[in-house]
């Protein structure tokens, strides 16, 4: 029987999960806010506990970010009242939210254009130092790999002598299992997870010392505000990492052979080129045409 949310999220992913497999992404947004409500016994879950909750949690993420956080929340306890009988009269998450989307506490994900300029790469890197995280932004720079992706990486799924890189279970909204992707190794990474190598076990993951694919983001946020760079996150050098591939001259095949998007309308949203390359670009095909027939 269900008697508090940490038993109810137990259920939600033991069952549903198992018949309907979540992204990685949900899965640990789930697991995570098991960790910090699953005291909380189910005859005290109200609309007020849920505004409190989202209060304290909107100091530390973003309002796109609460949003999706309590909508996995509220998508678990529609399963446990409509299947498991659980003792709720009504979704207390759901009511919150409403509350929540009229104050602006909560709002859908917008298109990002920030991209890091090469000054503030360099001073997250020096602050960075020796830490965990220094090979992960090489890494998330130059391929636009996901944490969760990097997180993941096994020694078994690098191959230094052929140059590749496998990718277990990219993100795709259709399948969320077996889509596996072989990358090319490129360079700066290689160079990182060789500097890795000499010092790890190779048991296992890559990074076996970072529990949680989350603990990225967070430590790249406070080496932000260490640095004093405003608005900048971990996912933006995914961004990053596709702008730079474009303006290198990688076709969009190319590229989404890396990224691993499925389509061009997926794909753009990610990428900002520079107006110094877009310029570039437009002065060496004004070069190109005004070249004399040979």
């Amino acid at each position: 029987r269900l008697t508090d949310l940490g038993s109810l999220f137990e259920r939600y992913v033991d069952e549903i999960h198992s018949v309907k497999p979540f992204g990685k992404s949900k899965l640990a947004t789930v697991r995570s806010t098991s960790r910090r409500v699953g005291y909380l016994p189910l005859s005290q879950l109200t609309p007020d506990f849920v505004l409190t909750y989202a209060k304290e949690r909107a100091g530390e993420v973003s309002p796109s970010t609460l949003n999706q956080e309590l909508t996995y929340f509220a998508q678990a306890i529609d399963v446990a009242r409509t299947l498991w009988d659980a003792p709720l009269r009504d979704n207390p998450v759901r009511a919150a939210m409403g509350v929540m989307s009229q104050l602006n506490m909560i709002k859908g994900s917008r298109r990002r254009d920030r991209r890091p300029t090469q000054e503030e790469l360099d001073t997250i890197l020096y602050y960075a130092g020796d830490s965990w995280i220094a090979p992960m932004i090489k890494i998330a720079t130059e391929t636009g790999l996901r944490q969760g992706e990097i997180h993941a990486l096994e020694w078994s799924d690098i191959d230094f002598d052929r140059g590749t890189l496998l990718i277990r279970d990219r993100k795709d909204p259709k399948n969320k299992q077996g889509n596996n992707q072989l990358l090319p190794l490129l360079p700066a990474s290689r160079e990182a997870l060789l500097r890795e190598k000499q010092s790890s076990k190779q048991g296992g993951r890559v990074f076996e010392d970072v529990q949680l694919a989350a603990s990225i983001s967070d430590k790249f946020a406070k080496l932000t505000k260490k640095a004093g760079i405003d608005d900048l996150r971990f996912h933006d050098l995914r961004h990053e990492a596709i702008s730079r591939m474009f303006e290198k001259g990688m076709t969009i095949e190319q590229v989404a052979a890396i990224s691993g998007h499925k389509t061009w309308t997926n794909l753009k949203r990610y990428t900002q080129l520079s107006t110094v390359s877009l310029q570039n670009a437009f002065a060496s095909q004004t070069l190109s045409t005004e070249q004399p027939p040979k």
